[in-house]
């Protein structure tokens, strides 16, 4: 098989891609010129970052497959009641049961089918990050959703990504539109090998959303890769006036994840909550930029990340709210905050914020420390061990994350999963 490095990816590898799914010519010259400008885009926009992102650089991808034949592979999530299961490369299972006008389909499907209407939403991306457009070059499928004006579908979505394959770089392309007065709720799962002799594999995607007039989106996502996954997730979202859009993550294993979450609120009264929690053991390593820009009159962004580092785990955050000169009574907010398990574990966060318009409300506020002793002390002093207490006060630091997911199914299983993760902090004790 041929081996790929970042600099060594070539045309030929997005030319089999696109002949693979039988696609139209227009597809394979948006795939090359957005590989053309992968290999001409920095690996930071900002000046700001780039002294913060040299373990990225330095990411050994050499034995990195990007030419990968979907493998059948058995899990646990075959069979049940899943909408979307993606296994390596493949959307294996589709069990919409739609009697709306909407469209839940794989991109591939979608390009086919929708051809004037993906191309359309294609031509409106802007200058990209680095691996939005690697991901756009290199994709194997993903989700296109369309739902048209007036249709609300309330029960939630769920995706479930599995990558099983070793030595792999998989790429996803995502869609999302959401046409006026219309409702979504996305709830997407990625997981990877438990096996521990797997090699290192990529995962990455490029997320599309597009949220018209008066209309509300919710998407969570819950990462739980295993130590040897390296996973670059982007998402973009545009909202119309009047609508709402409510984002969380939750990063909760990999050997790095390196996430870009970049809104722009351009219509009048418009809002986002972006949410962000990472648990980080052994040595995982997260790479988060964020940013909201308010473009138009009377909205509220809010960024809000909470992290909980042990072992020799490493969180950076790099938010950057924008505010425009035409954004009149605009409310934005950037928070992180994170807690050091141990003197291995670092943190850093970085908030800014650009306003142009002086008839504002802006805040950031960021704080990286060790947990608090005298705290620690109170509990241990009420009969509770030390690794009980820390937990207690583990669990109250993310709360502030949890409570704002309003599914309650999906807040309990992401809350299973952090509890998954105590237990790995528990191998290596607080000192």
């Amino acid at each position: 098989m041929q081996k790929n490095s970042f600099d060594g990816i070539s045309t030929d590898v997005v030319k089999g891609i696109s002949k693979n799914n039988n696609e139209p010519a227009w597809m394979l010259d948006y795939r090359l010129d957005c590989l053309k400008k992968f290999h001409e885009s920095d690996f930071e926009q900002s000046d700001l970052f780039k002294k913060y992102n040299e373990f990225l650089i330095n990411l050994n991808i050499d034995n990195i497959n990007f030419e990968v034949e979907n493998q059948k592979e058995e899990t646990e999530h075959r069979g049940r009641h899943i909408n979307f299961l993606q296994i390596n490369n493949e959307m294996i299972e589709k069990n919409i049961d739609n009697n709306s006008k909407a469209v839940l389909v794989d991109i591939n499907e979608a390009i086919n089918k929708y051809p004037d209407l993906i191309k359309s939403y294609f031509n409106k991306n802007p200058i990209r990050d680095k691996f939005e457009y690697l991901s756009d070059a290199l994709f194997q499928t993903g989700l296109f959703v369309h739902i048209p004006k007036d249709i609300e579908i309330l029960d939630t979505v769920r995706y479930i990504n599995r990558q099983e394959n070793s030595s792999s770089g998989i790429f996803n392309k995502n869609l999302i539109i959401l046409e006026d007065n219309s409702v979504f709720n996305l709830f997407i799962e990625h997981y990877s090998s438990a096996k521990s002799d797997v090699s290192d594999s990529l995962f990455g995607y490029s997320k599309d959303i597009f949220v018209s007039d008066n209309s509300k989106l919710t998407i969570t996502e819950m990462e739980l890769f295993n130590n040897n996954m390296i996973s670059f997730m982007n998402k973009r979202c545009e909202i119309g006036k009047q609508s709402s859009v409510k984002l969380a993550v939750g990063y909760l294993g990999g050997k790095v994840s390196r996430s870009r979450s970049y809104s722009n609120l351009s219509g009048d009264n418009s809002a986002i909550q972006d949410l962000h929690l990472v648990v980080g053991t052994k040595e995982e390593k997260h790479d988060l930029v964020t940013s909201i820009k308010h473009s138009g009159k009377s909205t509220k962004g809010s960024v809000d990340v909470k992290g909980v580092l042990t072992g020799k785990s490493y969180m950076t955050l790099k938010g950057m709210n924008k505010i425009e000169k035409q954004a009149f009574d605009a409310d934005t907010f950037l928070g992180g905050h994170a807690i050091l398990l141990g003197k291995h574990a670092r943190a850093n966060i970085i908030p800014g914020l650009e306003i142009n318009n002086r008839n504002v409300q802006a805040k950031h506020s960021a704080a990286v420390a060790p947990i608090d002793e005298d705290l620690l002390f109170y509990l241990q002093s009420r009969s509770l061990d030390k690794e009980t207490s820390v937990k207690i006060i583990v669990t109250g630091f993310l709360e502030s994350i949890l409570k704002r997911i309003e599914v309650e199914t999906i807040r309990e299983q992401i809350e299973e999963m952090v509890e998954f993760k105590f237990k790995e902090m528990s191998v290596a004790p607080i000192k």
